[in-house]
């Protein structure tokens, strides 16, 4: 019995380009955060909840093991420090993540 051929490399990347917008519409219609809304919360309230109560010294070890595993990522440490100062001066001074428009409609209706 012979095999039929394998698809072309485009017609499988359409293919696949296919599923991910299915199930990124899945996603979405079931409201389920994502890997990165989960962490991008997680670390907001962590940044909030250290200026409340100014355990900073904790907070400083954990990022250091952050960088760590993001310099082992490939990652340039300088780089990578100069990004979460950056992200925690802005949630200290109050800035939020990005809104998703799209929830924000749909929650209305």
């Amino acid at each position: 019995m012979m095999m039929p051929p394998r698809a072309s490399l485009k017609q499988r990347q359409a293919e696949k380009a296919k599923r991910q917008r299915e199930y990124r519409r899945r996603q979405k219609d079931a409201r389920r955060p994502s890997r990165d809304d989960i962490a991008a919360t997680t670390f907001l309230l962590i940044v909030q909840e250290t200026a409340r109560v100014g355990n900073w010294s904790t907070f400083n070890k954990i990022l250091d093991l952050v960088t760590a595993r993001l310099v082992e990522r490939g990652f340039d440490k300088v780089a990578t420090i100069r990004a979460i100062d950056d992200l925690v001066e802005k949630y200290e001074i109050g800035w939020k993540f990005q809104r998703k428009p799209d929830f924000e409609d749909e929650a209305e209706a």
